[in-house]
């Protein structure tokens, strides 16, 4: 799996630039867990990022390939992770997971059955 590294724009903070865009999603995951994730374009055509603010903590994650919906990873996770994260939204659910170690090809699920707006 290749991960994209974000580009000195999406580093300098301050937002993305004039051609980019971003939204913001605020989800309930099963047990009543929140999570943000703000999505941003910064170029017409190019990758999509993602900031996910969970547990008082934000993690950008790049968007990843996937066979349906929308997948974001990134090798860093939250303390105590020992493997990175996945973001995965399909059909109106998204699932946060973290690698089992270093091996991107298995995950463990940290949130299910999340939706935006409940």
């Amino acid at each position: 799996m290749t991960l994209l590294a974000l580009t000195p724009v999406a580093a300098a903070g301050g937002g993305p630039p004039a051609s980019g865009t971003s939204r913001t999603l605020h989800y309930t995951c099963g047990g009543g867990q929140r999570i943000s994730a703000t999505y941003a374009t910064f170029r017409r055509g190019g990758p999509t990022f993602v900031v996910l603010t969970w547990r008082g903590r934000q993690y950008g994650l790049a968007e990843a390939l996937s066979a349906s919906g929308a997948r974001y990873a990134s090798l860093a996770g939250p303390e105590g992770a020992r493997g990175g994260l996945e973001w995965w939204e399909h059909q109106g659910e998204a699932t946060l997971s973290t690698f089992v170690g270093t091996d991107t090809g298995q995950t463990r699920a940290l949130l299910t059955g999340c939706r935006a707006g409940r």
